[in-house]
């Protein structure tokens, strides 16, 4: 969302690596509905055109994943973001992009790591 609300920055960096796909990115439809009521908040000023037109973009440039209950994780302090963890388990993620203290303080989940977009960047710019 971070990436929808300002253009500059590592979370739109991260935003335009996944419009290129030049990085796997990957929702369940629980994750999208989240997404959706975040972006409806009227604290962000978002008017139903922009929402529609980044949740469309989402949705057509990343996998939708089917969660699984073997899968699910019950890690976090915040029990409504462990969704976020339960996917990356399932698909094995190398990373868990993120600016939501309830999940970088895990740091590491398996063997996802839980880190900023501007950490991710740096990462990605290494390798």
């Amino acid at each position: 969302m971070a990436a929808l609300l300002s253009e500059t920055g590592g979370a739109a960096a991260v935003f335009e690596q996944i419009v290129q796909q030049r990085v796997f990115n990957f929702y369940t439809r629980e994750i999208i509905e989240e997404v959706k009521s975040v972006l409806s908040r009227e604290k962000f000023g978002l008017d139903r055109e922009k929402q529609d037109h980044f949740l469309h973009i989402i949705q057509e440039v990343s996998y939708d994943i089917q969660q699984l209950q073997e899968f699910e994780i019950r890690l976090c302090r915040d029990p409504k973001d462990d969704k976020f963890l339960s996917l990356a388990n399932q698909i094995d993620a190398d990373f868990l992009v993120s600016l939501d203290d309830d999940l970088l303080v895990l740091k590491q989940i398996g063997k996802t790591k839980i880190i900023t977009p501007g950490e991710y960047l740096s990462q990605a710019n290494k390798a």
